[in-house]
């Protein structure tokens, strides 16, 4: 009954997507943490930005948590909430690129770029790829019941 109803290919996949999920839900919660209970407040050259910064921040920790939750559930929409996260999270280091590297980013660009490769959208990538799609076809169903 379980196999028909999982979202994910293998458990390798599941033990991938809660750990990524994890470090990165770590990641924003530190942000989070810091700023609700500490009263953190962000440097200085990002006073202009400060309202998307903080908006995009929580959304992002907001959209993990919510991603992790139908993890468990083994809801598909999962994937969905694991996009929009993955956009999020690009939009986010897209700005703090352009905020830290203000004039010299030409030298930067290819290692954020790498960098995001390798620990997001690679991942992303990796999770959708491992994404399990039901057998609709008859011929593959041979010898179960239908009750």
């Amino acid at each position: 009954m379980l196999h028909e109803e999982r979202i994910l290919k293998n458990k390798f996949a599941y033990f991938f997507t809660i750990v990524f999920l994890l470090g990165w839900i770590i990641y924003y919660g530190v942000f989070v943490v810091n700023v609700l209970l500490k009263g953190y407040r962000l440097l200085e050259k990002y006073i202009k930005f400060r309202i998307p910064i903080y908006f995009l921040n929580f959304v992002a920790f907001t959209l993990l948590i919510i991603t992790f939750v139908h993890v468990f559930k083994e809801s598909r929409k999962m994937f969905m909430y694991l996009n929009g996260t993955c956009a999020v999270v690009i939009i986010l280091a897209s700005v703090s690129f352009y905020i830290n590297y203000d004039g010299k980013w030409g030298g930067y660009i290819y290692s954020f770029l790498f960098g995001l490769a390798l620990f997001l959208i690679g991942p992303v990538i990796f999770i959708n790829y491992f994404k399990h799609i039901p057998a609709k076809n008859e011929i593959e169903n041979i010898g179960e019941h239908e009750d």
